[in-house]
């Protein structure tokens, strides 16, 4: 139901499905040992290696907002000195939060971002709202470390009319499947290394641009 590409991206470039005045029917997806609704069968899977971290990641677009769900593995397996410490508690994780959003800032060029604590039943996560140069969000993610596994989902140049879409599909997110909900797997020592996975996930975005511009010149012939 859904198609895989393998690319390291180099430009962002979103090109919009153009869905007006149609009842959205939504629709069940699996990303490994995550399940999420998509308000559409035309959902697409981008699976690749990047910086030597695997990025797994689901999306569509709807309208002029693409919807996105990742995930990648928490701990370290980059061979990079001093960067292996997974949270080992409630202080360590919103520090692992905080770094996952600078990385993410920092990739995307945003100005500001608004972060507050969220719940999905036990878990603890954080949801995320990034600005450039006007008072409207260009980007709000929901991030949740779970195991060892980070999971970020996320609306793109939302308009405000897709509220309820936006509510909806992060809403959906259900993380049953994992085997264990544990969020303290780390030690008290070294350093995190949430920013530079939040960097990781603005690369996901980029290869999701990619895709659509190479699709949309492929109807063009």
């Amino acid at each position: 139901m859904f198609r895989t590409t393998r690319q390291i991206i180099l430009i962002l470039v979103l090109l919009p499905i153009q869905i007006i005045g149609q009842e959205l029917e939504w629709y069940e997806f699996e990303l490994e040992n995550i399940r999420i609704d998509f308000p559409t069968e035309e959902v697409f899977q981008l699976d690749t290696i990047v910086k030597g971290t695997r990025l797994n990641q689901l999306y569509t677009t709807i309208g002029n907002a693409t919807l996105i769900v990742q995930k990648l593995p928490a701990e370290n397996k980059l061979g990079i000195e001093n960067l292996s410490a997974l949270p080992y508690d409630y202080k360590s994780l919103i520090e692992y939060y905080n770094e996952v959003v600078e990385g993410a800032k920092g990739s995307s060029n945003a100005l500001k971002v608004e972060n507050k604590e969220i719940k999905l039943g036990e878990l603890i996560g954080y949801n995320s709202k990034y600005y450039r140069d006007t008072d409207v969000a260009f980007n709000e993610s929901n991030t949740f470390l779970i195991d060892n596994s980070l999971i970020v989902i996320s609306c793109y140049n939302l308009e405000t009319s897709q509220e309820e879409l936006k509510e909806k599909f992060f809403n959906s997110l259900n993380v049953e499947n994992f085997k264990s909900l544990n969020q303290y797997k780390g030690k008290p020592k070294g350093y995190r290394q949430g920013y530079l996975f939040g960097k990781l996930f603005f690369y996901g975005l980029i290869g999701v641009g990619l895709f659509f511009v190479v699709r949309a010149l492929r109807k063009k012939k």
